[in-house]
């Protein structure tokens, strides 16, 4: 009997899903699992057909727990560190420019390694059952989820609590920290996150790129008025009015339709 794929794709129309699938291992980052997260950000950044992901767990009980510590004691054991450690590819969208945006739709625990793939997403959904956490600190290692925790708004309270402490938040936490967008019913959470992608499939490619472009490039972190400089370039020219989205979209309102961006 030939083994499950640990991610499994499904793609509607412009967006694709992948879903991490280790549910006996609480879909913990494997050596395996990683490598296929490479070439699944890969894929989607270089398909033009392609203009939003979703990245989720199997199984109900974990979006992903992180670094898969039985695999990394195994390669300790043997004085050996994982192929991902040695090449700087941990699977995390946040480590290419993707030029679309990724949509984490997160069901049960989100921790460690796993936060850090939810925190380079760019919007987070998650049940209500969901729990977030970074016990780096229980077992000495080193992270840097302080600091993503931080560039997405999360108050340097809850920041210095959740890592130096280890301790979890659940969802309504999350929520009210800023940390996810929406919080549903776990049987909602996947039924949401693909309205929501075709949602923003549908809206205007040159405007969405670019927003996603600023992001990529650091201009939310600039000073206010550094970024307000560079901001129509950057973005490339979205803030035009006569790009071809731009027509579309004042001709469509003047006909009382839905735009219909060709872009």
């Amino acid at each position: 009997m030939s083994e499950e794929p640990v991610l499994i794709q499904e793609r509607r129309g412009s967006v694709v899903c992948a879903t991490m699938n280790r549910p006996h291992a609480l879909n913990a980052l494997d050596a395996a699992l990683r490598a296929q997260l490479n070439l699944f950000w890969q894929q989607f950044r270089d398909d033009p057909e392609l203009r939003v992901a979703i990245i989720t767990g199997a199984g109900g009980r974990a979006f992903t727990t992180g670094r898969d510590l039985k695999e990394t004691a195994r390669l300790n054991a043997k004085g050996e560190r994982p192929a991902y450690e040695l090449e700087g590819a941990y699977g995390y969208p946040g480590e290419y420019v993707l030029g679309k945006p990724v949509i984490a739709a997160v069901d049960g625990y989100c921790l460690a390694a796993g936060l850090l793939l939810a925190l380079t997403s760019d919007i987070r959904i998650a049940s209500d059952r969901s729990r977030f956490g970074n016990p780096q600190v229980t077992r000495g290692r080193g992270t840097r989820v302080p600091y993503e925790l931080a560039r997405v708004g999360v108050a340097h309270a809850t920041v210095m609590d959740m890592t130096l402490s280890g301790e979890p938040i659940d969802a309504a936490q999350a929520l009210q920290a800023g940390l996810v967008s929406r919080v549903v019913a776990p049987e909602q959470l996947m039924p949401t996150a693909w309205a929501l992608a075709e949602k923003i499939s549908g809206n205007s490619p040159t405007v969405v790129t670019g927003i996603k472009r600023a992001y990529e490039m650091g201009v939310f972190e600039l000073p206010m008025n550094e970024a307000r400089r560079v901001w129509a370039n950057v973005t490339g020219g979205m803030m035009s009015s006569q790009t071809a989205d731009s027509i579309e979209g004042a001709r469509s309102f003047a006909q009382k339709r839905s735009a219909d961006f060709a872009s």
